[in-house]
């Protein structure tokens, strides 16, 4: 290996875009790109990948690499263009993104400790739980984890400690951890009951499937980049044409990644690659085991597996000969990351990473995103390919009623099950089918009120109206976990006429109960899918243990369970009001995804949608399945609006404990973009807000929000200098 004196390195601080540092290569220290290694950053210790090599620099002072890793590179030249792209095109940290590649156990590898230097006469200088605190170093062999510490003194501890070290009665030492690689393949679990459905590949494909089909391998005897959009009706086969695309793909000495929008429907897709592809299959995603993870990481980058499935940061599994990427439901929002940087969207970072790889992106969806559906027929780098109708045994789609839930109380129901679903219930467990209930809300009621005064109790750090939980006999805040007691009298008035308004998903499984005592159910939200003891409730709804499933939009994600007949939307239009241009868009989409789940077998299936809205636009056409009548609504109020896709949009949110510092640091963003505009000449550009965010407050911190909108928004973001606080999302997907 030629040795080089300089190296570019990307290092973990808060820096945007592809910044890199330049360190001098030690004497006794051989680097290559893509290794690992350890840096002096001001005044801190930081882990960093070496990006480029050079032999010169113009910079007087160079500071050395303190520590590399032994292992030698980790990432290739690939993965290192790829992190670049997505730092740029994302406004995040080049070694954010890096971090996105990295094996499990390799993030977050420098880990400052402070080591004990004061003696007994120090203890009486401070307060009595610093004291207490501060004894810990003799229970600990006189060294602790710095940031342990700092969190257990509270919002204090960091001068605190500052104060304690320039006194010379701590010291901080830095610690690099060599984390291990074990090499080891992975058994997928796989359950029989289907696998005599999928392992042939044996089916007569339908007209439009196989011409599907000749499209995709044309395009991968091509060796050539191309995507996709799969646009099949819910039935119509498109996983089919996945199995048979990776087939083709793997009989040519190529491989392939399939992404799945929940971790919870990972294992039904396993399932059924696996079957095809026995042994080669390998699970990724971020609920699995650290020794699992790693072991599988390590085998996919050893060449054990053909397929990767999982979800979105299955992705950037080191797999080689790619040449396949399968985004399944691409008009799923989880695709995109949006609790840190970087905030990437997958489908858009498959995309990339194909081109680089010369590789075939197959998007599928039965209601794709209005965006890649007007490029698809725009043809700005997507080919339609077009699955009408269900496949043979399960040809005819559901048939779907509205009901007017307003109707359903003139005529003095007061069930949250209309007249109809309630019959069409009875008839499922009579008849020994089975019938699954959408509500896209946990617990059991969405407010609590007092009946004498009207207060509702809310989150102390959200703002938000508390739900309540029967299951868990407590009160939770959807947007930041906190729980609390449950009031048993007016925090305002003191009456103890507290009432509960709303339904969930607990209140939709007691009701139900209630009206048929004899059904067994099931229950399938995020609650039960974190109960590490409920695992399992789609296997088990699938071999019968219960005639209905209650769920969350869980239950519209690409489920394949033939004995569902039923398909009921307890409340359709739940969410059709927020502040958000897309609102209606998921309304629809969630609808037709759940109708999708009725009638797959061989039986025909229905689905009742309850709403108090039968005349939205996005209710009525989800009941008629009829995905081009409503992308033709959708996309005029687009255009009117100037949103996307007819515009880009970035967002910059801050947030702050101090509601006014949060206010003023938004107005000031505000003006200097505005100011900046005026002096260009991006005329297409514009500027919205600032505005509070919704929720305004969130986990104690509030919150405001600034739009960017134009045909080529972070041009402008290019020409400021972001202060510290301020997030950027580049294509969010919301703007609530």
């Amino acid at each position: 290996m030629r040795r080089y004196s300089f190296v570019e390195i990307a290092v973990d601080a808060a820096v945007r875009n592809v910044r890199t540092f330049t360190y001098r290569v030690p004497d006794d220290m051989t680097v290559a790109i893509g290794q690992m290694v350890q840096v002096d950053f001001g005044s801190r210790m930081l882990d960093g990948l070496v990006v480029a090599v050079k032999d010169k620099t113009n910079l007087e002072t160079v500071r050395p690499i303190a520590a590399c890793d032994p292992s030698g590179p980790i990432l290739n030249q690939e993965q290192i263009d790829a992190a670049s792209w997505i730092s740029e095109y994302y406004n995040s940290s080049f070694y954010s993104a890096i971090s996105l590649f990295l094996p499990p156990g390799f993030k977050n590898r420098t880990t400052a400790y402070l080591e004990q230097v004061f003696d007994s006469s120090t203890l009486g200088k401070v307060k009595l739980l610093e004291q207490n605190l501060l004894s810990m170093f003799g229970k600990r062999s006189g060294r602790v984890n710095e940031r342990s510490f700092q969190r257990a003194l509270g919002p204090k501890g960091r001068s605190f400690i500052e104060d304690m070290i320039n006194d010379g009665n701590l010291r901080r030492v830095w610690k690099w951890r060599n984390p291990r690689n074990p090499i080891g393949g992975y058994d997928a679990e796989v359950h029989s009951n289907e696998i005599a459905e999928y392992s042939t590949g044996n089916f007569t494909l339908t007209r439009h499937q196989q011409v599907a089909l000749a499209s995709i391998i044309g395009s991968i005897n091509q060796n050539y980049y191309k995507t996709f959009l799969l646009h099949g009706v819910t039935g119509s086969g498109k996983t089919e044409i996945y199995l048979r695309a990776l087939a083709y793909c793997i009989e040519n000495g190529k491989k392939g990644i399939v992404l799945v929008p929940e971790i919870s429907l990972t294992p039904q897709a396993v399932e059924r690659f696996e079957a095809r592809f026995p042994g080669r299959v390998a699970v990724i995603h971020s609920r699995l085991p650290k020794a699992q993870h790693r072991r599988i990481w390590w085998g996919i980058k050893n060449g054990e597996f053909d397929v990767v499935i999982g979800s979105r940061s299955a992705l950037f599994a080191p797999l080689g000969s790619l040449g396949l990427i399968v985004v399944d439901e691409e008009h799923e929002w989880t695709y995109k990351q949006q609790d840190q940087e970087p905030r990437y969207h997958a489908r858009t970072v498959a995309m990339q990473i194909a081109q680089a790889s010369n590789a075939i992106v197959i998007l599928g969806s039965a209601t794709p995103d209005i965006v890649t559906y007007h490029r698809a027929l725009q043809r700005r780098g997507l080919e339609i390919l077009n699955l009408p109708y269900r496949v043979s045994g399960s040809s005819s789609m559901a048939s779907v009623s509205i009901v007017d839930m307003r109707k359903e109380l003139v005529d003095g129901n007061r069930s949250i099950f209309s007249h109809d679903l309630q019959t069409a219930l009875r008839n499922v467990v009579k008849q020994g089918d089975q019938a699954i209930l959408f509500i896209n809300r946990r617990g059991s009621a969405g407010v609590v009120q007092c009946r004498n005064c009207g207060y509702v109790v809310r989150c102390n750090s959200c703002e938000l109206p508390m739900t309540y939980h029967d299951a868990l006999a407590k009160l939770v805040c959807h947007q930041c976990n906190r729980r609390s007691r449950l009031l048993t009298s007016c925090s305002d008035c003191g009456s103890g006429r507290i009432r509960f308004l709303g339904i969930g998903t607990q209140r939709v499984v007691s009701e139900l109960s209630a009206l048929i005592p004899e059904v067994s159910i099931l229950r399938w939200d995020t609650d039960v899918g974190l109960d590490k003891t409920q695992d399992g409730v789609l296997e088990r709804f699938r071999s019968g243990d219960a005639q209905v499933l209650v769920g969350t939009q869980m239950v519209a994600k690409g489920l394949h369970i033939p004995t569902v007949t039923l398909v009921g939307a307890v409340l359709a239009d739940l969410g059709m009001h927020l502040p958000d241009f897309r609102a209606e868009e998921r309304i629809f989409q969630l609808l037709c995804q759940v109708v999708g789940r009725a009638g797959r077998g061989a039986k025909i299936g229905s689905a009742i949608l309850q709403t108090y809205k039968p005349d939205h636009y996005s209710v009525s056409l989800a009941a008629e399945q009829t995905y081009n009548l409503f992308y033709k609504k959708e996309i005029s109020f687009r255009k009117m609006l100037r949103m996307p896709p007819f515009s880009r949009l970035v967002r910059l949110i801050y947030s702050h404990v101090n509601e006014v510092k949060s206010h003023i640091a938004a107005a000031k963003l505000g003006d200097i973009l505005r100011q900046e505009l005026a002096k260009s000449s991006m005329n297409d550009i514009e500027i919205i807000g600032p505005a509070p965010s919704y929720p305004p407050r969130s986990r104690g911190r509030y919150r405001w929000h600034i739009l960017i909108r134009g045909q080529q928004p972070s041009l402008l973001l290019d020409k400021i200098s972001l202060e510290s606080g301020w997030i950027v999302d580049v294509d969010p997907v919301t703007v609530a």
